[in-house]
């Protein structure tokens, strides 16, 4: 029992002794810095165990994504052509979403007319958000 306990530890001490590697550090005349397990000749060399080398991950940096051009939506399209082929009614509706969207931020409660039955109606507060937000971006695209 105990001839086997002591073959297994001496194996197992001289598994960790083989693994290491001396590793021989160069410059040559050049400037550059070389790596290698063989000695070079006329050169002198630094030498690192390799038991001493912290290891790095091994892998490579993933390429990132170039963010693309965006593209013009469909409204950004019907403004331009608009506004290429008459100035005044790009002008007009310009003033007419800057005077919606002041009548919307300055007033809180706002009726309009109900399209189907034509009675007056209150808006609700995610409908007048929701017109703020389209006033906002007539002007964006029209405004400019």
């Amino acid at each position: 029992m105990f001839t086997k306990t002591l073959v297994l530890v001496l194996a197992l001490i001289s598994i960790g002794s083989a693994s290491a590697t001396v590793i021989y550090k160069w410059v040559d005349k050049d400037g550059v810095t070389h790596y290698s397990q063989q000695k070079p000749e006329n050169a002198s060399t630094d030498k690192i165990h390799s038991e001493d080398i912290e290891q790095q991950p091994i892998g490579f940096i993933a390429p990132k994504e170039r963010p693309a051009e965006p593209q013009p939506s469909e409204e950004e399209k019907n403004a331009t052509r608009i506004k290429e082929e008459n100035k005044q009614h790009a002008a007009d509706i310009c003033d007419n979403a800057k005077h919606s969207l002041n009548v919307l931020t300055s007033h809180s409660r706002i009726r309009s007319q109900d399209e189907t039955t034509g009675e007056m109606v209150a808006m609700r507060e995610e409908d007048r958000q929701a017109k703020i937000k389209e006033q906002e971006e007539r002007i964006r695209l029209f405004c400019k």
